[in-house]
């Protein structure tokens, strides 16, 4: 076939792949082409279609259509080329959407265009997935069918979007009552399985125009993408109305404003300036994409693969026959190589505890799981800088990757550790998880002097917020007394019959200048948000911090190089071995001070074997 052909012309080998009960051929493609899928004009109700081969070098225009795949099993017919085939209900919705009264459509839809039962294939196409959705005119998101008032709240949308300040038309929103049904309609249409799909990522980066498609409604993508930025800059506005007590969390547990300012179109990260101005942009790509679901595990680094740099592309094939332990190994090994920075391992996660078939070492991420906390380095905006400016000295030690061998300065040893936060919380458990926590402080420090035990207490205020504390209350004191003021506020309202000890209740008349119809929010973002998945430990020299919730008494405490913070190791086996148990803030060592002892001859630079 020419290059630049889009006729659909017979050629002597075929492939016989069953798309639904009946056999459909697949002919081989040759380098660099593609399968469009024509769609026949409306004659009859049920869909007719047509495949050809184009070159994606000079191919005509066509539609790439972003979609959820949804439940394999609900599935309709169409017509292929003569043949009864059966596709997910989602594609035939987007196929129907898109079809027209007079003329033929051109589109691209992944579970028709590329032979699923074919891995080469598979492997080749995914490759060019990025080319794919740039080269198309336009990509039509496919949100599904109309369900749960979403026509009206796409009307909201249009009208937000619409000339005018939006905050006015917000606050009409929320008070009256056919826009606030509007509104709150918005919030099942930003929860649709389409908003949670990794490849949707890629498909949206690579884009030149987007047009949604939801039921009988078509417009523009920025009609969705203006309505999220608006419920993000009325935030306060959202989390202020009391309205929404009374519908209580979503199906994902979260809060209705919460949806609004965070799902949509604003779950999709924003990767343009990570892949402009990061060098090595992979973890970074991999992490904003964790949340992101893939039904196949492998698809976590596929998934992304158009939307890096040629360079990093270069490195990694979408190759299906490799497995998971090689992939998510390899990405360890490439990102350690060509950063020099050991953070990668980080990501980690072993709280709350999940079991992984691939059976991982456990300093190589699985980014098929999803968790709901994220490593330390993770916050850029904490300026964690545990190993100064050091770079990582690290090697593996066999051939298959399973152990890798770090050089780090030990910090101490866990002697105590507080019960673990769960991810699933409200100020309920982490007001209980603080006061076990103080409690357990305070018994370890009983013998101190009183100047130690002060000192201590602010080291305790200070790691409850990970050591980020607002300029108005900087100094240790203050933050104290904000710390155990929000704190003992909460308990003595919502929780009037658990006592308080004398100590504690003095810093109820305390002035923070925190109004009390504030304090439950402030105590939310800036200590439970930061508890949700870690513990208190305190380790045998006295140094007070917060781990994952995985820690256990006896984990030793090191600051490895090229590292932005310390991490907990857990002996294993009698070889002189190690697991990662998970990254930890540790009060006073955040900023390099262990690597400036190591430097000044005050510590020692031991080696640690990871398996």
């Amino acid at each position: 076939m020419p290059s630049g052909s889009w006729s659909a012309q017979p050629t002597s080998s075929y492939r016989t792949s069953v798309v639904g009960d009946r056999q459909h051929q697949y002919r081989p493609l040759e380098d660099s082409f593609i399968r469009l899928i024509r769609i026949l004009p409306e004659r009859k109700t049920m869909l007719r279609c047509e495949v050809v081969h184009v070159s994606l070098r000079n191919p005509p225009r066509y539609v790439a259509i972003s979609y959820a795949w949804g439940d394999a099993g609900d599935t309709r017919k169409i017509e292929l080329e003569g043949a009864l085939v059966s596709i997910s209900v989602s594609l035939h919705g987007a196929l129907s959407a898109l079809r027209q009264k007079s003329e033929s459509v051109l589109v691209w839809a992944d579970a028709l265009s590329i032979d699923q039962q074919n891995p080469d294939e598979r492997t080749q196409q995914v490759q060019l997935m990025s080319n794919i959705f740039a080269a198309a005119y336009s990509v039509a998101v496919w949100l599904g069918p109309e369900k749960d008032d979403s026509t009206e709240a796409i009307g909201l949308l249009c009208d937000l979007a619409s000339h005018g300040s939006p905050a006015p038309k917000l606050a009409d929103a929320m008070s009256s009552g056919s826009a606030r049904r509007a509104l709150l309609a918005v919030v099942p249409l930003f929860e649709r399985d389409y908003w949670r799909r990794l490849w949707v990522v890629q498909e949206i980066f690579n884009a030149k125009d987007i047009t949604v498609y939801c039921g009988p409604t078509k417009v523009s993508w920025g009609i969705y993408q203006d309505g999220s930025m608006t419920f993000r800059a009325e935030r306060d506005l959202l989390e202020r109305h009391a309205r929404w007590q009374k519908y209580g969390p979503t199906s994902d547990q979260f809060t209705y404003p919460q949806v609004l300012v965070s799902n949509g179109p604003a779950s999709l990260p924003n990767l343009r300036p990570i892949i402009e101005h990061k060098d090595e942009p992979l973890l970074e790509v991999l992490r904003a994409c964790r949340r992101k679901l893939a039904s196949d595990p492998k698809d976590k680094l596929f998934g992304v693969l158009g939307i890096l740099p040629e360079k990093v592309r270069n490195e990694f094939r979408a190759d299906y026959s490799l497995s998971l332990k090689e992939i998510y190994t390899e990405i360890v090994d490439y990102i350690l190589k060509t950063t020099e920075n050991l953070d990668v391992i980080c990501d980690a996660i072993h709280f709350p505890s999940h079991k992984s078939s691939a059976n991982l070492p456990s300093f190589v991420p699985d980014w098929s799981h999803i968790p709901q906390v994220a490593s330390l380095s993770h916050w850029h905006a904490y300026g964690f800088k545990a190993a100064g400016d050091t770079k990582a000295v690290c090697r593996f030690l066999d051939e298959r990757l399973n152990k890798l061998e770090i050089s780090a300065v030990h910090l101490g040893t866990v002697s105590i550790r507080g019960i673990s936060v769960g991810t699933l919380c409200t100020c309920d458990d982490y007001a209980m998880a603080f006061l076990q926590w103080r409690a357990l402080l305070l018994q370890s420090i009983k013998k101190e002097s009183e100047k130690g035990k002060l000192a201590a207490e602010q080291h305790f205020a200070k790691a409850l917020s990970l050591g980020q504390v607002p300029s108005p209350w900087d100094r240790p004191n203050q933050w104290l007394a904000v710390c155990y003021h929000v704190f003992a506020s909460f308990l003595q309202t919502n929780l009037p019959y658990l006592p308080l000890d004398s100590s504690l209740l003095g810093f109820l008349d305390v002035n923070v200048d925190i109004p009390p119809g504030e304090r439950e929010v402030f105590l939310d973002k800036h200590f439970g948000s930061r508890m949700m998945g870690r513990c208190f430990l305190r380790t045998e020299e006295g140094r007070i911090g917060m781990g994952s919730g995985f820690t256990a008494p006896g984990d030793i405490v090191v600051v490895p190089l090229g590292c932005s913070t310390p991490i907990l190791l857990r002996e294993s086996g009698t070889r002189g071995e190690y697991r990662f148990v998970g990254d930890v803030y540790i009060h006073g060592h955040m900023d390099g001070k262990a690597v400036h002892k190591w430097k000044n001859g005050d510590a020692e630079l031991k080696k640690y074997v990871l398996v």
